[in-house]
């Protein structure tokens, strides 16, 4: 997914404030979804949380950049996804991110719906 940053993404050097790069790789895990005619929640009660994400700030991403947010899959248990997450500028890496997300139904870890998990795979 391609954004472009804008001021209100920045501090006031005008770099990007290092919590939005957590803001767009969660973005770009919604738009996998959208993109599919569907949402990243199953119900009101059904849907995914993040549980534990590791961070890399390599590089600045400033005012006027266009960055991607590319996801993949590294692992799948039943309940949960490893994903990562890696923001580029053209072909320079600016930032990674591992994220645990986990399944829940009422709060509680569940099995991922097939449907759900394919549109991440």
């Amino acid at each position: 997914m391609k954004i472009r940053i804008y001021y209100e993404d920045t501090d006031a050097g005008g770099v990007v404030y290092h919590t939005n790069y957590i803001k767009f790789c969660e973005r770009a895990r919604s738009e996998l979804f959208f993109s599919k005619n569907l949402s990243p929640q199953k119900s009101d009660n059904e849907f995914f949380v993040v549980k534990k994400i590791e961070c890399d700030f390599i590089k600045p991403a400033v005012l006027g950049d266009m960055i991607e947010v590319k996801t993949s899959l590294v692992k799948r248990k039943n309940t949960s996804l490893l994903l990562q997450q890696d923001i580029y500028r053209n072909d320079v890496l600016l930032f990674k991110a591992s994220i645990l997300a986990v399944y829940v139904k009422d709060l509680k870890p569940s099995r991922i719906p097939d449907d759900m998990y394919e549109v991440l795979a």
